[in-house]
């Protein structure tokens, strides 16, 4: 009887201990208990999926502010655009009306143009090219952004390289098989001049109204990271992705400048610690998701081809670097040399 009761206390003991493994837990960001003198910050950006890596930063850097602080700032996020589009949540983290926002760099350009620079296509090759230009040139763009966008980038989200999806009988290689299709690109004059440097047809259409294009035969294509491909369904409604290495898709962490210089200097630490931190752990984050996004993409029948040789590419989209110095700024042409130049010192380096 003896052992029967202990088997029983002991059974009791596990089934505590899975319930409160399973249990989420009761004090974090979200839920701890609401103080008299705590600062809100809200955050806002423009998806609402988990699987994006957007979500994903929004969220470590909630998180490491309230820890930081020691919960003197309490986050709020509101994802899927619930406060505007991202140009309209630009402005108001400009006037203060909201304190963090996350949008792309190709839209965020439309308010603070000196970020064209960033969408050059064919500035970087490689993701570490690109992490290493984004740490040493952001202090260089900051006071520009600020006086262009009333916000200051604190870190960066990086969701990958954006590799053409399209459906077409066979894979693009070369510009030339670029010319019977239509794409859909970014309303951005970089990103819309790349595709005409490559004879392409490019159509500016809203991202929301991407699926529906695909599915009509409006467009037979555009290109993101292929978590944007796959978590957005259109592998329902394409059959290719050709991997290249163009432009890669980056979302500044901005704060509103009139709220970061509210606070005490040992709370902007704390923002600026955060943004550093989420930095780093979306670098290490994106590369693991995005390999279960590939494997997810050939599970769904995707063919999935790479541009062999990328050299036409880029020298015909090169050679319209010229034609985008004005959208940087009157030093547009020395910015892009300045980018060109950190690049180069990254390169020496890995020799």
């Amino acid at each position: 009887m003896r052992t029967i009761a202990k088997l029983a206390m002991l059974a009791a003991v596990l089934w505590t201990t899975t319930v409160a493994a399973d249990t989420p837990n009761p004090f974090d960001y979200r839920s701890v208990p609401k103080q008299s003198d705590q600062i809100t910050m809200r955050l806002a950006h423009s998806l609402n999926m988990e699987w994006s890596s957007q979500t994903v930063a929004l969220k470590r850097f909630a998180e490491l502010v309230a820890i930081y602080s020691n919960n003197r700032i309490r986050p709020v996020i509101f994802p899927g655009s619930q406060l505007g589009s991202e140009k309209e949540m630009l402005q108001q983290a400009r006037q203060g009306v909201i304190q963090v926002t996350l949008p792309a760099t190709n839209n965020m350009a439309q308010v603070a143009p000196s970020l064209n620079v960033l969408l050059l296509p064919y500035l970087t090759q490689s993701t570490g090219e690109s992490n290493y230009l984004l740490d040493n040139i952001t202090p260089i763009l900051q006071p520009r952004v600020i006086e262009e966008a009333g916000v200051r980038i604190v870190g960066w989200e990086n969701t990958g390289w954006r590799h053409f999806f399209y459906n077409a009988p066979e894979p693009i290689q070369v510009p030339a098989d670029l010319a019977p299709l239509k794409m859909r690109v970014p309303p951005n004059a970089i990103m819309l001049g790349t595709y005409k440097s490559w004879n392409a047809s490019p159509a500016p259409i809203a991202w929301n109204e991407l699926y529906s294009a695909l599915q009509q035969g409006v467009v037979e294509g555009g290109d993101s990271p292929v978590s944007d491909i796959i978590g957005m369904k259109f592998d329902e409604v394409i059959s290719r992705i050709s991997r290249l290495h163009y432009t890669i898709l980056t979302h500044p962490i901005v704060v509103s400048e009139r709220w970061f210089q509210d606070l005490d200097p040992e709370l902007q630490e704390v923002v600026l610690r955060a943004g550093r931190e989420t930095t780093e752990y979306v670098r290490w984050w994106q590369p693991l998701d995005e390999a279960r996004w590939w494997k997810l993409a050939e599970e769904a029948g995707v063919q999935v081809t790479d541009i062999e040789d990328e050299t036409p590419w880029a020298e015909k989209a090169r050679a319209a670097w010229p034609n985008y110095y004005h959208l940087i700024g009157k030093d547009g042409e020395a910015l892009a040399d300045k980018a060109s130049a950190i690049l180069e010192s990254y390169k020496a380096d890995q020799q």
